[in-house]
């Protein structure tokens, strides 16, 4: 039996894991350990416990520290969950690491697992996102990586074209797209406990300052509320979240139309997208060209932190964050008329995953990797 360490450190990227951990621990010819930590513990709602609730066997590691913001802040954080994470493998001894995605506890999962000689599969290699430094942590992942699990074929050309060797390469699609049909539509109930939002603001920071991350959402928050009822959901840690925070808070002084929450569980965030009253998901959360995508959901992305990711039919973007822009945006996306999309899976990526994982031969995917290029 192969024992199979899934590494998560967000809330966002556990929603996706989900359904991988599910698969893994439902075969019978692999064993699941989730290694959970990172953003994870972050006030001030730490989501730690959704993921201790998923019930499989596990591991926590540390690795920001409240308080501690800004791009050096996440490197000397790398540097802990390096340390922690090397610790934790070593006590686990896996057959495989499995990270998903662009983030520092990803590429500290990654680094550890590769330099400690143990295999990594990396699920959403592959991908285009300019982030905070999210293309470069993703591609270094990718480097460090002996299974690639790219979402797209787009994603899987191009970590071939990274000189990754094809035999390597699975395209399985995005465990974004699992298990959305089994999520009803949010009751009427907690609609109305939400104030009934016309609008989903999700926007986080670029790695600006504080000031200019204020500046734009600030903007955007007095647009989205010109045209109707907003939930504007807090944003990530990234370096700049302050500015987003107390922009959030001056904006519902202002107006009653619009109102906060620090955290929607996944299936309650989908859920709510399933409202046939929410016009548009808008910030610049890839929810936005992922999930939203596969549900048919109208989305607004804002700005250049997906620069780069491919999109479906449900996306306007809106490079500038200016009144006047974002009102022309905003009148564009409420007229698509989405469907969704399969363009990102078949909503089995997590079985698919499993499956490879049991069947991998490790000669094939050998610790010892050459450029093809």
């Amino acid at each position: 039996m192969r024992r199979i360490a899934v590494v998560t450190g967000t809330r966002a990227e556990w929603g996706l894991l989900r359904s991988v951990c599910s698969a893994i621990d439902a075969h019978a010819e692999l064993e699941l350990v989730i290694v959970a930590g990172g953003a994870h513990f972050l006030p001030p709602v730490p989501t730690i416990h959704e993921v201790r609730s998923f019930g499989a066997p596990m591991q926590e590691f540390s690795m920001q520290r409240e308080g501690e913001t800004g791009r050096l802040a996440d490197a000397a954080a790398f540097g802990r969950g390096v340390t922690n994470l090397a610790s934790i493998v070593a006590l686990l001894t896996p057959d495989v690491v499995v990270v998903l995605g662009d983030r520092i506890e990803a590429l500290a999962a990654a680094s550890a697992a590769s330099i400690g000689g143990i295999c990594v599969a990396h699920i959403h290699g592959g991908d285009r996102a300019e982030g905070v430094a999210d293309e470069a942590m993703r591609h270094a992942i990718t480097k460090l990586a002996h299974i690639h699990f790219p979402a797209s074929p787009k994603s899987a050309e191009r970590i071939e074209r990274m000189g990754e060797d094809p035999s390597r390469i699975h395209c399985t699609g995005s465990p974004a797209v699992d298990g959305l049909a089994a999520i009803p539509a949010m009751s009427d109930a907690r609609y109305a406990a939400l104030a009934s939002p016309q609008y989903v603001v999700l926007f986080h920071p670029c790695g600006r300052s504080d000031r200019d991350e204020h500046a734009d959402a600030t903007t955007l928050l007095a647009a989205t509320s010109s045209r109707g009822r907003v939930l504007a959901l807090r944003p990530n840690a990234d370096a700049g979240n302050g500015g987003i925070v107390q922009a959030i808070a001056e904006a519902i002084e202002r107006t009653k139309d619009i109102t906060t929450i620090d955290h929607l569980a996944r299936d309650e965030f989908i859920g709510l997208l399933k409202r046939p009253e929410v016009r548009a998901l808008v910030g610049n959360s890839s929810a936005g060209l992922l999930e939203a995508a596969a549900l048919g959901t109208r989305t607004l992305n804002l700005g250049n932190r997906q620069r780069g990711r491919e999109r479906a039919e449900n996306v306007v973007d809106c490079v500038e964050c200016s009144a006047s822009a974002l009102h022309i945006a905003l009148t564009q996306v409420e007229a698509l008329a989405p469907v969704p999309s399969a363009q990102f899976g078949d909503g089995q990526t997590g079985v698919r995953i499993a499956e490879l994982l049991a069947s991998a031969d490790p000669n094939r995917y050998s610790l010892a990797k050459h450029n093809t290029f």
